[in-house]
């Protein structure tokens, strides 16, 4: 059947042709097509016309599918995504490169457009953050890491070490020291981690907490030999204070406990300057004064230093006899030591040997002048009524520094020397 349809319509078109051929347009021509009782009928050239508007329209609605075709669309879609991406990453790049020249405000911006990428990573949040931090906008910042914890919670910890940063380059420490402690809690052994938590007790001066990770520190060399000296001690000496602190307070056994401390520490702090200047004169503040010199009469045995022995003489122990005998020990190992010359006139003068302590005044002028020196020297003069010796003295002692003076016995007018 279908067979037969195929041949007669071949049959209709090549009459059609003939017909168009041989007799178009003096005779039109006529077609009849019956098909059951359905029949259509109508002239060669209608049914030309027909077929062009058909083929036309045909034509037209194949350009316009193949222009509308869903596969162009989507890669006109997918075209115009990769171009927004590549402008993301473009701005991603150029916030990166801002932030690499610490240009704080472009970071920022091109970093938060970035972001625009659904392809963005945690890195612009925390980079865009950091910029906000370094332009003091708390808020923004703030709102940076808590977007990037709820969009990358796979890099919780991470964040919150940025937003732990963030709070102690900001000055707010303890909010700074909270986020640490969690973080603490999942990873002991960080060492980014237990450096920041370092410095945030350091800031804090929370001596006691950092003795406690100093171990840790120690075992995972996050500190250098100088650095975990350092800090040492200042623990050691923050434990002084502490038990100086409890003596004034009236706790009972607590002198006892500050000398146990002393006599307990490792050797090395008993002849560190810094900390034997720092328990002498806790010592004197609690009226310690023979155990005070004797601190610093064991060090400078055993590790000379200009400062101790200058605060050897500044001030009055209550042993000065014994003093200037040890002192004068001392002048057999250093005798040009400037500041030992002054102490010994100092002890002299509580001794009062006054023309002793005129004679090493002069010798430490001589070694190395000094304005205390000078001074020390001026007012002794004046007592003994040099005065013209003694205002020559006192100009060298304003012109160099004018330092105050300890108080320091003097001889009455008119005394001699001797």
């Amino acid at each position: 059947m279908i067979r037969l349809f195929i041949f007669s319509l071949l049959a209709i078109v090549v009459a059609l042709w003939v017909t168009l051929t041989l007799g178009f347009p003096a005779d039109p021509g006529y077609l009849l097509i019956a098909f059951g009782n359905t029949t259509f009928e109508t002239s060669l050239f209608a049914l030309l016309v027909l077929l062009i508007i058909l083929y036309t329209v045909i034509r037209i609605l194949l350009i316009i599918f193949d222009w509308i075709n869903p596969r162009h669309l989507w890669a006109i879609g997918r075209d115009f995504n990769l171009k927004r991406k590549a402008r993301a990453r473009s701005q991603t790049l150029e916030g990166l490169l801002s932030f690499a020249r610490s240009n704080w405000q472009a970071a920022h911006n091109q970093l938060r457009k970035g972001m625009k990428d659904k392809d963005a990573t945690v890195i612009n949040h925390l980079a865009a953050a950091y910029a906000a931090c370094q332009l003091g906008q708390r808020e923004s910042w703030l709102e940076l890491l808590e977007l990037a914890e709820q969009q990358f919670p796979a890099a919780h910890s991470t964040i919150n070490y940025v937003k732990a940063q963030l709070h102690f380059q900001s000055g707010q420490l303890e909010q700074s020291l909270a986020v640490l402690e969690e973080l603490k809690k999942q990873a002991l052994n960080d060492g980014n981690l237990l450096r920041l938590l370092k410095e945030v007790y350091v800031k804090l001066d929370d001596w006691q907490h950092l003795e406690l990770i100093l171990p840790t520190l120690e075992k995972n060399r996050l500190l250098d030999d100088e650095e975990l000296e350092r800090v040492q001690k200042r623990i050691f000496m923050e434990k002084l204070y502490a038990s100086f602190n409890a003596v004034q307070a009236g706790e009972e056994g607590a002198l006892e406990q500050l000398k146990k401390l002393w006599k307990k520490a490792p050797a090395k702090f008993h002849t560190d300057e810094k900390v034997v200047t720092h328990y002498a004169d806790l010592l004197m503040q609690l009226n310690e004064n023979i155990d005070a010199a004797k601190v610093l009469e064991f060090t400078l045995s055993r590790a000379w230093s200009s400062k101790l022995v200058r605060q050897y003489g500044a001030k009055e122990y209550g042993t000065s006899n014994q003093q200037l005998l040890v002192a004068e020990n001392w002048l057999k190992s250093n005798p040009a030591d400037a500041e030992l010359l002054l102490s010994l006139g100092r002890i002299s003068m509580r001794n009062q040997l006054w023309g002793k302590a005129k004679e090493y005044y002069e010798a430490s002028i001589k070694i190395a002048p000094s304005a205390e020196a000078y001074g020390e020297l001026g007012r002794l003069l004046k007592h003994l009524g040099e005065i013209e010796a003694s205002e020559m003295y006192f100009k060298s002692y304003g012109d160099l520094m004018g330092t105050s003076l300890p108080e320091l016995p003097m001889p009455e007018p008119g005394t001699l020397t001797h």
